[in-house]
């Protein structure tokens, strides 16, 4: 478990180019939801689970005051790396997001694609809680997931990347148990390096399959008011294939 946020964290970014491509779109929303849905403005963000960098960067290039924090050491060493070829003054700390201390330091928390998925009801609670504790009044916490269709997809989907001379061909499938809402994500990426050496990794993850009336249910608790948002747009529309989570917290 976790091989793709240590074993492959140098060949992340290129697994995830698709993600990187559209990751300036995800921001422009999430700035939208700074504006219209904090109640104070936002300045500093802390960005959990937040891997190679990849939203953190994008929120430091546009003037906030980030800081990233991971449970992957590997994943930091090339976010830190990324963060220095730009020029950008970005804290990463690493640390479990179920452990963070803060109280009322931020103006915005986030944790992008999917992560929210690793947890169980329990510790999406924790979770919750710690965001909650955080953040400053009238601060929000914004998290994505997408909808996962019980049936699966009709087979593994395979592409390839090229990093260097270095090609990747990677294969996804997914095993999904509807009765207790569990999805196996499974990975299998292959390089190819110029020499003919082949080397393969196997990722085999249990992610939680939550419904967005579910999450809703679990975070009100903990926030003033929760939203929840549709694709890149503040609305929920049926047939919506990711959703925003946006937490509001208690202003005094």
């Amino acid at each position: 478990m976790y091989e793709l946020y240590t074993l492959l964290a140098e060949y992340y970014d290129t697994i995830y180019r698709r993600r990187i491509e559209r990751v300036k779109a995800e921001i422009d929303f999430v700035e939208e939801i700074f504006k219209e849905d904090a109640k104070r403005e936002v300045r500093r963000v802390l960005d959990l689970a937040c891997g190679t960098g990849i939203p953190t960067l994008e929120l430091a290039e546009r003037g906030y005051e980030v800081v990233g924090l991971d449970l992957h050491e590997e994943m930091l060493r090339v976010a830190r790396r990324k963060a220095k070829e730009r020029n950008l003054k970005i804290e990463f700390l690493q640390g479990d997001v179920l452990e963070i201390a803060f109280k009322n330091e931020f103006d915005a928390v986030t944790m992008f694609f999917s992560t929210i998925m690793y947890f169980d009801e329990e510790d999406l609670r924790k979770l919750f809680s710690k965001v909650a504790e955080a953040l400053k009044p009238g601060g929000v916490f914004i998290t994505d997931f997408p909808c996962w269709f019980y049936g699966g997809r009709d087979g593994p989907v395979v592409w390839n990347e090229q990093k260097g001379e270095e090609k990747l061909v990677i294969m996804d499938w997914r095993e999904v148990e509807p009765a207790v809402q569990k999805l196996r994500f499974k990975r299998l990426v292959q390089i190819l390096r110029p020499n003919g050496e082949v080397k393969a990794f196997l990722v085999d993850d249990e992610l939680n399959i939550y419904t967005p009336r579910e999450v809703r249910l679990l975070a009100e608790k903990y926030f003033e008011k929760v939203k929840i948002y549709g694709n890149l747009k503040r609305e929920l529309s049926p047939n919506d294939m990711r959703y925003w989570i946006v937490g509001i917290a208690k202003s005094f």
